[in-house]
């Protein structure tokens, strides 16, 4: 039988809520100071710093004000805590807050709503809501590479769905289609939707952008804009937009309306990752 580990590490002291806000603020300077503190002030750059506590108390006005752990550079003689130029600078959340939401908001897949969080920690929806945000603009690819290798690409339609007509309007379509004064089918299904546009890297990474129409020109600048063209393949279904991106690196595509699979060639990343995303959004429809 296997036992509980002896030692706990930090991950686990995170999962079942045992993290305190002394261990939150000694693993964030661990991680981001594994060499020892130094000025994070950008016309500094000082590489000696030391550390000074300052105790808390009672102010004149009758507030209390709890303990601070600053650190003090040699060279500019400026203080500055851990949190200073990171996305928890200025939050009166505590630091272990932070730190168990962004391992909630990682470790699931479907995603988090920002109410979720609010039921979870015990915060007010607004504190939720701006966590949510500044975890997920930290998240950002900030220097993005060019993807390459195999590359799946596809669009997909993201919105409400669109609700059922009354019987008595999909008959009157279908008499109108019959005695030719209706050329085109119904397709309204369309409308109040975005069209989202997606790129996966098999074993890699992912970029989605949100593009007006799904035509030639709006897909290939797109491609040619994040795809090593010299070091990838790209594979696509057969929608007619992708037909000129052949002359620029090698595209195979693949036909649904016959088969989903044929040796390599598939589209199977993309797909799920498109429905990982629409089940994270129907879930968070109040973010």
């Amino acid at each position: 039988m296997h036992g509980e580990p002896k030692s706990k590490s930090e991950i686990l002291s995170v999962s079942n809520g045992t993290l305190t806000e002394a261990d939150a603020r000694a693993m964030l300077e661990r991680i981001r100071w594994p060499n020892g503190a130094h000025c994070p002030f950008t016309d500094c750059g000082g590489v000696e710093a030391y550390r000074i506590e300052v105790k808390g108390g009672k102010l004149k006005s009758g507030r209390f004000v709890g303990p601070r752990h600053l650190f003090k550079c040699k060279a500019c003689r400026r203080q500055f805590s851990v949190t200073k130029g990171l996305i928890f600078e200025d939050s009166k959340i505590p630091l272990r807050t932070w730190i168990m939401v962004m391992y909630r908001m990682c470790s699931s897949k479907k995603g988090v709503s920002a109410l979720q969080i609010q039921r979870e920690f015990g915060v007010t929806y607004e504190a939720a809501w701006f966590m949510c945000h500044r975890i997920r603009y930290a998240m950002q690819d900030k220097n993005p590479m060019l993807l390459s290798g195999t590359i799946e690409a596809d669009e997909t339609y993201i919105g409400p769905r669109r609700r059922r007509g009354h019987p008595l309007q999909h008959e009157r379509i279908r008499d109108e289609q019959q005695m030719g004064l209706r050329s085109q089918p119904n397709r309204d299904w369309k409308q109040g939707k975005q069209i989202v546009f997606g790129i996966v890297e098999r074993g890699g990474k992912a970029r989605t952008m949100h593009i007006k129409d799904a035509t030639k020109e709006e897909i290939n600048p797109i491609l040619i804009k994040n795809i090593d063209l010299k070091a990838s393949r790209l594979i696509t279904d057969a929608h007619p937009s992708y037909r000129l991106i052949r002359h620029h690196l090698p595209h195979d595509t693949i036909k649904h309306e016959l088969e989903y699979v044929r040796g390599d060639v598939h589209t199977q990343n993309i797909e799920s990752y498109w429905s990982t995303l629409k089940r994270d959004c129907s879930g968070r429809s109040t973010m």
